[in-house]
């Protein structure tokens, strides 16, 4: 299981952040600078309003899904045809709600129009997460890994072309960003169509009532857990627009310190989303979960939280090199959302833990009450304090959340983590950030100072013995495991 999960790991990092890293820095922060605060603005809170309510069209399909497919691949000609009938029905669902929710808040007709464009974006963007978990669950991971990059990939090339390519004939507008992402995810849906059907040998769509509902009733627990984490990941940005004066122009300012926490975030996401087939197989043939856990944890926890606490010293930096227009407000919020990338590493590592041992009905409690208590915050504090209170939001509901996953996946299966290496990890973050501070003030230039940070991190993360490169080392070049 390890080998098999370093190797395409590996990949998936390379093939993502080569591919992400152009996306988040040339594209999507170009769009922004180009079309300005306000326009991008309005577009960032449709999009995270589009995505609220995501929920109807999955219903947690996709991790019951990947489960059930990874424990025995054969269920793929089983659940197809009756999954997809259920997610066309689920899409009409998502519409009609979605539109009622955003009459109910006077949206105006321009906004309506855009919103219908990502709606269904987002109706296709679902549809490939439930192919790639069937994709994934037949344990074809380096497809996956190739698919999970495909729609950025094809928005690069169309963007690119209205971008610098002399296509757009005029100023570029926010429309056509939205309508190349609906290209693009139109695209890869049909290529992994085509593979799920031709892979998993679907050779028909023959739906039965009684799959149907056990489908249905075995995949609300998931339903719960998908609707509670989309919810606080993406309310914050709804509620900025909705309760500041200027909000239009300040979720664009949020926006900007979003972006890379948003982008860095699709790391821990990456690895859950390796995790859970890998995992769910090796329970189903009776092997233990915890050194792969544990590997994984090491993996993802030190680099990831070196990069934040660096990312974290230097935020007007930062800002300053990828936008125009820094707006002042996003420093604050912008540190704050680095730091919160620790704990969001944390929740998909032991989160997938406890979705692979199917304690579903646990996890949902707790990513519901991340979800009560996001909510209150964000309506509490974004007044008060505009995009950082929605940051400290964020902060606060990621790290009550990984603290309780953390808890759970003690109580219920074993420990990962012991409380000392936590506290070794949490000193370590500590001392780095520590360095960087003292270091600003010395007068050397940031980058120096980014430098020396992140080398001072990585030596302590040797001398407190938080990394074993050399293990991993040993394990990719073992011949026994098949990937």
């Amino acid at each position: 299981m390890r080998r098999k999960f370093l190797i395409n790991i590996l990949f998936l990092l390379t093939v993502s952040i080569l591919v992400k890293a152009f996306w988040v820095l040339g594209i999507d922060r170009t769009v922004q600078n180009v079309v300005g605060e306000t326009a991008y603005g309005s577009y960032f809170s449709l999009f995270s309003f589009s995505v609220l309510f995501t929920l109807l069209l999955d219903m947690g399909l996709s991790g019951f899904n990947n489960r059930a497919v990874s424990a025995d691949p054969t269920r793929v000609r089983l659940y197809f045809g009756n999954v997809l009938l259920l997610r066309l029905l689920l899409t009409g669902a998502y519409f009609i709600v979605t539109l009622l929710v955003a009459l109910a808040l006077g949206y105006e007709q321009r906004q309506i129009t855009w919103l219908l464009i990502l709606m269904l974006n987002q109706v296709m963007a679902s549809m490939i997460l439930w192919l790639r978990s069937n994709i994934s669950g037949m344990q074809y991971l380096f497809l996956d890994s190739l698919l999970s990059v495909a729609d950025r990939l094809v928005m690069i090339l169309i963007c690119s072309l209205l971008l610098w390519g002399g296509f757009a004939g005029g100023e570029f507008r926010i429309e056509w960003f939205i309508w190349a992402q609906t290209a693009a995810y139109f695209i890869v849906m049909c290529t992994a169509l085509v593979i799920v059907v031709r892979r998993g040998r679907v050779s028909g769509l023959k739906p039965d009532a009684a799959v149907l509902r056990s489908i249905i009733v075995t995949g609300l627990p998931y339903a719960l857990v998908v609707f509670s984490m989309t919810l606080y990941w993406r309310i914050d940005a709804v509620m900025i627009e909705r309760l500041l004066p200027e909000g239009a122009t300040e979720t664009g300012n949020y926006a900007q310190a979003f972006r890379l926490f948003d982008a860095l975030s699709m790391i821990p996401v990456m690895f859950g989303g390796l995790l859970l087939p890998i995992m769910t197989r090796g329970l189903a043939s009776g092997e233990s979960i915890r050194p792969l856990a544990a590997m994984a944890g090491r993996m993802l926890m030190v680099p990831l939280g070196i990069g934040a606490v660096t990312l974290a010293t230097i935020p007007e930096e930062i800002l300053d090199l990828l936008y125009a227009s820094p707006a002042g407000s996003a420093v604050d919020a912008f540190r704050l959302l680095m730091l919160a990338l620790v704990p969001a590493g944390a929740i998909y590592i032991y989160s997938t833990m406890l979705t692979a041992t199917g304690r579903l009905k646990l996890l949902g409690s707790i990513t519901a009450s991340g979800m009560i208590i996001n909510i209150v915050l964000n309506w509490i504090l974004i007044p008060a304090l505009g995009p950082a209170g929605a940051a400290t939001t964020a902060l606060v509901t990621q790290t009550l959340v990984a603290a309780a996953c953390m808890t759970a996946v003690r109580k219920t299966m074993t420990t990962v983590a012991t409380a000392a290496r936590v506290l070794l990890y949490v000193l370590m973050l500590a001392l780095t950030f520590g360095a960087g501070w003292l270091l600003l003030r010395t007068g050397i230039s940031w980058t120096a100072v980014a430098a020396i940070q992140l080398a001072a991190g990585l030596l302590l993360a040797f001398l407190l013995r938080l990394t074993e490169p050399l293990k991993s080392l040993k394990l990719l070049t073992e011949r026994h495991d098949s990937v």
